[in-house]
């Protein structure tokens, strides 16, 4: 007969000292028992949705609310939802030294039961090699990281996945296929320090514009969590710039880098305009039309139709915005729109890139929209003077009150383009903190905005507000000398001295 060994019989006052010992250890460290979500995390627990978005700033409780969800899920005891068991879930962060091991599974560690592990203890239920972290009841979470191979997340149903921090598009669509055949769960615990990334796009604003059928998004900042100090909190917030702060405090979508037009909205530069019954220029010939375009195929062609008053106020009031279509459909669609609202453009202009011809072929978009009776004269692309132009259209008071450029509100792509349209950043963090902002757009979803910026380049520059014009030269010394200096094919005055230190001066406004 096998050996047995018994358990130790307690007596009464060694009950009592296990029993304090037990409330002490639950008072330092608690687990799920004591866990009281705040408001936000309460709203998340008892959303059933498909994909749940928890947006949160640094240090408002996301994470640990997420990890409590997969708990609740794990061992079948949530407050609030009906969950399978046993349950296969999967957690995933941005890698596995840094997101798992350091950040996750010390939230884990503290919250979880020992009890509803299998074998009582974190070493007896979790796998090392596998990476996965076994219950009493049969359920399991493995743990996985978005460094790894796409494969790696392929092949197998889970009941929820967990990504804490942002994952990459590819990564989010093969882990939402693991949940088709069982009507599994996904949710998102992050700050969203990327900026305007994918998650913004396909989930965070298709949720937000509505109330969606299948994805909810909980915001949280860093002062709704009741368990951080105030003043601390506020003195770590005030080594931040103003669009990290956003971010780390708030839970906000911001574009890294800066939005290139600040003082776009919607208020001033936005008039309703119905698709339906759109804006149109009056036709006593008091109002010019334009067209301007920005050619792509596989990127979108933006065409966008304008109409300038006498007073120089200047409206957008259509596009035309399309991908994989040929020229002779888009010039097509040109006149048929020209056709359609009775319009006589007075100049098309576009991209001069249009001009090179394909090697191929031996012809050129400009060519080719001409012979679909579209002639285009080819415009500006100085791109950051057409940006500080553009900006003054925006920011300058028209002769209306409102701004000198406005966008009916039926040019969705143009506005939507305006709102995201940012500065380029350096491709890792250390370089962003190594060097000066770049001066530069970021290419992308930038269509409508060059389409404008071709556009606004042949109106009249217009003098910032607050300033006067400046003082016509008037020195007879000054102005001998200029009369002097050599010109360029435009006529203006530039003299190029100490060559060696490649300095430039322009003297274009000396006569």
């Amino acid at each position: 007969m096998p050996y047995v060994k018994k358990p130790k019989v307690l007596t009464p006052e060694e009950m009592i000292k296990e029993l304090a010992k037990g409330l002490q250890t639950q008072a330092v460290t608690p687990n799920m028992h004591a866990y009281q979500p705040h408001r936000k995390q309460n709203l998340f627990h008892r959303s059933n949705k498909k994909v749940r978005l928890y947006i949160g700033g640094n240090r408002s409780g996301k994470t640990v609310g997420g990890v409590i969800e997969d708990l609740w899920w794990a061992t079948g005891r949530h407050p609030y939802l009906n969950v399978p068991t046993p349950c296969h879930g999967r957690v995933v962060s941005v890698d596995f030294v840094n997101g798992v091991e350091k950040i996750i599974f010390p939230i884990f560690k503290r919250w979880l039961i020992p009890s509803d592990l299998r074998g009582g203890t974190w070493d007896a239920a979790y796998d090392k090699v596998e990476r996965v972290l076994h219950f009493a009841n049969e359920s399991f979470i493995e743990f996985m990281s978005y460094d790894q191979d796409l494969d790696k997340f392929a092949g197998t149903s889970r009941h929820f996945i967990h990504f804490d921090e942002e994952p990459p598009k590819h990564i989010y669509i093969e882990n939402l296929l693991r949940t088709t055949d069982v009507g599994g769960r996904l949710w998102l615990t992050m700050t969203p320090l990327d900026g305007m990334t994918w998650v913004y796009e396909d989930l965070y604003e298709v949720a937000s514009e509505t109330d969606h059928e299948t994805i909810d998004v909980v915001e949280v900042n860093i002062h709704e969590n009741p368990y951080l100090p105030p003043e601390e909190v506020a003195t770590v917030l005030g080594f931040l710039d103003d669009d990290e702060r956003k971010a780390r405090e708030q839970g906000k979508f911001v574009q890294l880098g800066g939005l290139v037009y600040k003082q776009f909205s919607e208020d001033n530069n936005v008039f309703v305009s119905d698709y339906a019954d759109p804006w149109l220029p009056p036709t006593d010939g008091s109002w010019d039309v334009f067209c301007s375009l920005d050619h792509g195929f596989n990127n979108p062609t933006a065409w966008l139709w304008h109409a300038v008053n006498e007073e120089g106020d200047c409206i957008t009031f259509w596009e035309h915005y399309a991908s994989e279509m040929t020229v002779d459909q888009h010039a097509a669609k040109v006149l048929e729109v020209n056709k359609r609202f009775k319009l006589n453009p007075s100049i098309y202009v576009g991209d001069p890139s249009i001009r090179n011809r394909d090697p191929l072929t031996g012809t050129s978009i400009h060519e080719e929209y001409i012979k679909h009776g579209v002639p285009i004269v080819l415009g500006n692309n100085d791109v950051n003077a057409g940006i500080i132009r553009v900006a003054k259209y925006i920011r300058t008071k028209g002769s209306n009150g409102r701004a000198k450029w406005t966008v009916g509100s039926c040019c969705v792509n143009l506005i939507k383009e305006l709102k995201r349209y940012r500065w380029a950043v350096y491709s890792n963090k250390t370089l962003q903190y190594q060097n000066n902002p770049q001066e530069k757009p970021h290419k992308k979803d930038d269509h409508a905005c060059d389409s404008l910026r071709y556009f606004i380049m042949m109106r009249p520059d217009i003098v910032a507000e607050g300033f006067d014009k400046p003082a016509p030269i008037t020195d007879p010394g000054i102005i001998d000398a200029a009369r002097n200096l050599p010109r360029n094919n435009e006529g203006d005055i530039v003299v190029q001295t100490r060559p060696k230190d490649n300095w430039t001066y322009d003297y274009a406004g000396l006569d």
